[in-house]
């Protein structure tokens, strides 16, 4: 049910220029009362009338017209109707027991109160009655009143199935009506939880539309539920549905949020059911069609069966007893047979008293009927203008608000109700009048701070959020005007490329939240520093690009650019704590070094490439030098990414030999990239691009891969005793899955740890004691460790006490110069006899010349490797190498021998010092 919405005003204004306003309730109650007194003034005068008698003869209808009746009972009636007394026993009279039961089933049909089932309990007995006495009297054949009993029977059950499909029905419709009013009080409470305000309710429109919706479904129901249900009416009702349920799932999101998911999903059961009340009406209604045509033709087929009854009635000695319920109530002139075998309707004689006034009274009942009637339009007329021109004029008011014009006031007047809803109406104007100022308000606030937020954000795409300079995106916009201003005016425009050094130590011992605010101190500094010739950018991380503009000449730039590196002498002072930072510069200029502002800043970035290089703290300018440079190594570094894709990596091993035993004890496994011109590169050209790039990890695994892969070949195969060395960055070693890594090779290839040697740079030293906590897992799996060009760094001997170490393999610096320098041969004789008594293997890496095998020959325990032994060859030629090497390391052995006799007997003997 729709909640009515009443106004907050509920008095009538009296005052001394206006008159009392009535409302419809009253009107109507001067109404009521004037024909109260027509009626009150009619009972007098007929009280005092002449009693006039009057008989009615009406006939009462038969079987064949029953049909009008059922019509005419189809209107729902609060009471049965009465029904037609039954008559003595006869022919007729088994007529009127199925015209009485015929009745009483269709008053049980639209009532299922306590009287209508006693009166069809009361028909059912009599037309047994009438059936059971038939039997057993001799007025009519046996045959006859066997058939007429049992399609009394049938038309007695048939009466029984339309109640019951009646009872359902009602059932039904009670069911549907009980839950469409608890649907609809749901949405109204959910209605009257809105937001009031000037004494409407302002709900969501789906709400509002939801319950439109379930109203229009209601009346449809209604008017299904008060007569047949045609095609239109089922149609019209499924439309309903349809149209309630698209409304409800388009905003079921919706309602979830503001009433909750239980209340969703009620409201949904609940529709559901509802539907199938509705489809369950349809069918009961189709059925009542069926169980009422059903009844009608059961009463016609037991009426067809009295005309055989009258063939044996003609013989018959006497009349049968008529049932006494029946025979108590029906007139005696109602009992004769009727004089024909044709259906005779029978008649019924009415005598009714009413009373006629006389000539006087009848002119005082016209004169008082003529007021009343006057007075019923005069109240109409008042009350339809009282209505019409409130209406009026709020509808205009209405438009004029619609428009716009919320200063619109509403003329007071008319019935009560409509006065009370003007007054409520001007409130609202009102009301809206302020609200709508407060929206401009509103709208005007928010606008300001819509154009605030956009130049914040403006501001924010253009700079950096940290620094506050102009970030990448507005530093190239700048860069580009500086450009076209230098064009016009023949001038030029330098690039500076301004990093801080060693940035990265500075956040890792104060904190990032510290480098922030020293990198803000550092951009300050270069705002002051580049206020006088130009403006400073921030590329990201701890580089910034400063920009000269309009610079005269060269010179100006190149001024400009040591200040910048001068302005960092001076401490930053960062909470109180002073910060002393450096940091190097790359200087390029426009025209020489580049037009484009992308080409610029390339050129400075390689000019301050080169600074760090020098030394850093300082300036560098760009020369074609230095692009060529970096050209060079991203070409390097892009054909190295499709080397690893491509497969373009080989391995060479170089072998090394022990004198003891002459014959050779492990390979070391060096990397070549075949080019795709077909040449093979070492790795002096692009091992030092690999370490920049980041790539040597992966290019070290698939290394590291191969070589235990050859290994195992030759470890199963025809070298048992296969030992190869393998080179290990500490970027490797660095990684925490490296040993678990080289420890899954071994075992998927099957080979023990003794047949590699992973060989290290001294380096590893530098990394930190995370990659020294990595040998020691590497030894702890009983892998060799052997520390490659030994003698060329400072920690030398910091190395052979802090690394787990296995050989020392001497560098070739030292080992070019141990023929022809003694002090070579001496530092190399002294590191022989330290990793002897440190229980250590050696190898001589660079032996090239027999007098340098000759010298080291003296020391039995040493490894050799060099050219003059055996150049890096394929994996498929090293066993051919191996069967070679005893009698090749034997002949360099007399060789030497021969050769050291030679020289000692040439070599004069030195003087004895005298004394």
């Amino acid at each position: 049910m729709r909640r009515s919405l009443r106004p907050d005003y509920k008095r009538i204004w009296v005052g001394l220029n206006r008159p009392i306003l009535l409302g419809i309730s009253g009107r109507l109650v001067i109404s009521f009362a004037a024909v109260a007194v027509l009626a009150a003034a009619a009972n007098l005068i007929v009280e005092h009338g002449v009693e006039v008698i009057r008989t009615i003869h009406r006939e009462t209808s038969s079987p064949i017209d029953r049909q009008n009746d059922r019509l005419a009972l189809s209107r729902p009636i609060s009471t049965p109707p009465p029904l037609p007394a039954p008559i003595p026993f006869d022919l007729d009279s088994i007529r009127i027991a199925l015209q009485h039961y015929q009745r009483a089933v269709e008053v049980r049909v639209l009532n299922d109160s306590a009287a209508a089932e006693a009166q069809l309990i009361e028909a059912a007995k009599d037309l047994e009655t009438v059936s059971r006495k038939l039997q057993e009297s001799a007025q009519a054949g046996l045959g006859a009143a066997a058939v007429f009993a049992r399609k009394t029977k049938e038309y007695e059950q048939a009466g029984r199935d339309d109640i019951q499909i009646a009872d359902d029905r009602r059932s039904t419709a009670d069911s549907y009506n009980t839950l469409a009013n608890d649907m609809e009080n749901r949405l109204t409470a959910s209605l009257d939880g809105a937001w009031k305000i000037f004494g409407r309710v302002l709900a969501r429109q789906s709400l509002l539309q939801l319950h439109a919706e379930l109203d229009d479904m209601r009346r449809t129901f209604v008017r299904m539920d008060s007569g047949e249900i045609d095609d239109a009416a089922a149609g019209a009702m499924s439309a309903g549905e349809a149209k309630y349920a698209a409304t409800f799932a388009a905003n079921a999101k919706s309602f979830a949020r503001s009433e909750g998911a239980a209340w969703v999903e009620r409201m949904r059961n609940d529709f559901a059911t509802l539907v199938e009340r509705r489809q369950a009406m349809m069918a009961l209604s189709a059925n009542a069609r069926d169980a009422a045509r059903i009844l009608d033709d059961s009463q016609r087929s037991a009426a067809e069966a009295i005309p055989r009854l009258k063939k044996h009635a003609a013989n018959a000695p006497a009349a049968l007893p008529a049932p006494q319920s029946m025979a108590a109530s029906v007139p005696a002139a109602l009992s004769a047979p009727p004089p024909s075998e044709a259906a005779v309707p029978s008649v019924d004689t009415i005598t009714t008293r009413t009373t006629a006034p006389d000539g006087r009274d009848r002119r005082t009942v016209g004169w008082i009927t003529v007021a009343v009637l006057v007075v019923l339009l005069l109240v109409s007329v008042s009350t339809v203008r009282s209505v019409a021109l409130p209406v009026r004029r709020m509808l205009r008011a209405t438009e004029r608000i619609a428009n716009g014009d919320a200063n619109i006031r509403l003329p007071r007047g008319g019935i009560k109700e409509l006065d009370t809803l003007g007054g409520s109406f001007n409130h609202m104007a009102a009301q809206l009048a302020a609200a709508r100022e407060m929206t401009r308000d509103y709208q005007q606030r928010l606008e300001e701070r819509v154009e605030q937020r956009t130049r914040q954000l403006q501001h924010l795409a253009e700079h950096d959020p940290l620094t506050h300079l102009p970030n990448r995106r507005q530093l190239f916009v700048l860069l580009n005007h500086a450009l076209e201003r230098a064009r016009q005016h023949r001038l030029r425009v330098a690039v500076f490329f301004v990093d801080i050094d060693n940035f990265k130590n500075l956040n890792d011992s104060l904190g990032h939240a510290f480098g922030d605010q020293v990198l803000s101190g550092i951009a300050e500094r270069l705002r002051e520093a580049a206020q006088g010739f130009g403006f400073a950018g921030r590329l990201g991380g701890d580089e910034f690009t400063v920009v000269y503009e309009d610079a005269a000449t060269i010179e100006v730039i190149r001024t400009a650019g040591q200040e910048l590196v001068n302005i960092f002498e001076r401490p930053l002072v960062i909470d109180e704590r002073e910060i002393v930072i450096r940091a190097s510069v790359g200087a390029s200029w426009y025209p020489e070094h580049g037009e484009r502002g992308d080409e610029l800043l390339s050129a400075a970035d390689a000019a301050l490439f080169q600074a760090k290089a020098l030394g850093r703290s300082q300036l560098a300018e760009f020369t074609p030098a230095l692009l060529e440079t970096a050209t060079r190594k991203f070409t390097i570094e892009q054909g190295l990414r499709r080397a690893i894709e491509h497969g373009e990596f080989e391995l060479v091993y170089q072998p090394e030999i022990r004198l003891r035993s002459m014959d050779m004890v492990l390979v070391e496994a060096l990397l070549r990239w075949r080019l795709p011109n077909g040449r093979q590169a070492p790795p002096a050209e692009f091992l030092a691009v690999t370490e920049e790039s980041g790539l040597i990890t992966e290019v070290g695994n698939w290394v590291l891969r191969k070589a235990i892969e050859t290994a195992s070949h030759w470890h199963h195969g025809q070298w048992p005793q296969a030992r190869v060395a393998i080179n290990v960055s500490p970027r490797q070693l660095l990684d925490r899955r490296f040993v678990d890594y080289v420890q899954g090779l071994l075992r998927e290839f099957r080979i023990p740890a003794s047949c590699i040697e992973l060989e290290l740079t001294e380096s590893v030293l530098q990394s930190g004691p995370a990659t020294i906590e990595a040998l020691h897992h590497l030894r702890a799996l009983d892998i060799p460790i052997a520390l490659d060009d030994f003698g060329t760094g400072y920690s030398s001997l910091a190395s052979l006490e802090n690394l787990p170490l296995t050989r020392i393999k001497l560098d070739r610096t030292l080992i070019s110069s141990i023929d022809t320098n003694p002090r070579s041969a001496a530092i190399a004789a002294a590191i022989i006899r330290l990793c002897c008594d440190l229980n250590l293997e050696m190898t001589a890496e660079g032996v090239e010349r027999l007098e340098q095998f000759a010298i080291l020959a003296e020391h039995p325990s040493i490894d050799m490797q060099g050219y003059l032994i055996s150049k890096p060859v394929a994996e498929s030629e090293v066993i051919a190498v191996k069967g070679l090497m005893p009698q090749l390391v034997q002949n360099m052995l007399l060789e030497s021998s021969s050769r050291k006799f030679e020289l000692g007997i040439r070599k004069p003997k030195p003087k004895r010092a005298t004394a």
